[in-house]
């Protein structure tokens, strides 16, 4: 959906797309001051030298405005949190200097275009360029490749944005556009590769291991299924969490060359949070069962009920065991239709086939309805 020619008509394209009233009174302002088109919710215009896009964010959450720029690279600037100076401490990471203490101690900086960063931000008027898109409201600073984005939220601008607002933020940006230029265009510089091999190993790894840690933990509970298995899986899984520390030390160590990685490390440390103790605990349940050798164990214990329940679009039933390990404990088992049927609770018994275990936590073979 494309509106040309003239704010009336860019302003009626805001409006069919959902903005506001303030929202399209500002589109018709950027419209008439700088000429271009509204498509599909972007308005694109230029504003002297700057070829510009603003989006309208969506549920009034701001505007996203980018400058066209040099296909130099990548970089993500943004304020630090009061985490990120206390991970300072702790993550072995490559510290961008910028020869101003003011900016290094208030913002981070993450990329892989080292030599392109630093060559930007040892440079005064690009450092106050970049202060002053923080200082009007501008909540991140984002090269990728060919356009420089920053994102500006609703409160920053007020309540009546006006096309001055925004043409603001273009003009800051277009001073750091020209600085990338002529760097990129020095002879000197050469772009890193679009895909970092650490980082992409890295969230690689952490994929694989969770998926074969669910794999894992879903076939021991198939194969060698616990007597008792929350008395068996949370023991495993506090048992993997002192190995959370090394993983998340291995992979400070493999996004080290990147500047102020602790977004990017918060993730990955998150999602090993979650994998590392999934993992150890697959493993240990297939060890318990793949590695026993002991002799099975029958025990003839009554049913004590029986449940059916649907489960999505399919009915699953169950039968209550009474326990041989626990008085007055009752152990519930999946079975199938046929079964379910012939179960008269507190009447039928059942056979069940169980052994100790390698690691000590006994788990069933096999079981059977007796006749």
């Amino acid at each position: 959906m494309t509106f040309p020619n003239g704010p009336a008509a860019a302003a009626l394209g805001a409006r069919k797309l959902g903005a506001s009233k303030a929202d399209t009174a500002l589109v018709g302002q950027l419209q008439e001051r700088c000429g271009g088109e509204l498509k599909k919710g972007v308005l694109h215009a230029s504003h002297g030298e700057a070829r510009f896009r603003v989006r309208i964010l969506p549920k009034g959450q701001g505007f996203l405005v980018s400058v066209v720029c040099h296909p130099a690279g990548r970089f993500h600037v943004t304020r630090k949190s009061g985490l990120d100076r206390w991970m300072e401490g702790f993550v072995p990471a490559l510290q961008l200097k910028t020869r101003d203490t003011r900016f290094d101690r208030d913002f981070n900086v993450r990329t892989r275009d080292l030599r392109l960063t630093s060559d930007l931000l040892t440079r005064p008027p690009n450092l106050a360029a970049l202060r002053a898109l923080f200082d009007r409201g501008v909540q991140v600073v984002h090269l990728d490749g060919n356009r420089i984005k920053t994102t500006i939220t609703r409160r920053a601008l007020g309540a009546q944005p006006a096309a001055e607002d925004i043409l603001a933020l273009v003009e800051q940006l277009a001073v750091i556009t020209g600085a990338i230029a002529t760097i990129a265009t020095g002879g000197s510089y050469r772009p890193a590769p679009k895909h970092d091999p650490a980082l992409v190993i890295s969230w690689t790894s952490l994929g694989v291991l969770g998926l074969l840690g669910f794999v894992m933990v879903l076939a021991g509970a198939i194969e060698y299924t616990p007597v008792l298995p929350s008395r068996f899986l949370v023991p495993c899984a506090l048992f993997g969490l002192p190995t959370i520390a090394p993983v998340i030390f291995a992979l400070a160590l493999a996004v080290q060359h990147r500047t102020s990685p602790y977004a990017l490390l918060r993730g990955l440390a998150l999602l090993a949070c979650f994998v590392v103790p999934l993992f150890v605990s697959g493993s240990l349940l297939l060890t318990n069962g793949m590695l026993d050798d002991s002799p099975a164990e029958e025990h003839v214990v009554p049913v004590l009920g029986k449940s059916a329940r649907k489960n999505k679009n399919e009915m699953k039933y169950s039968a209550g065991l009474a326990s041989w390990w626990t008085e007055g404990d009752t152990r519930w088992l999946q079975v199938s239709r046929q079964t379910y049927d012939r179960i008269t609770p507190n009447e039928s018994h059942m056979r069940v086939q169980a052994h100790a275990g390698r690691l000590g936590h006994e788990w069933i073979e096999s079981y059977a309805l007796e006749e």
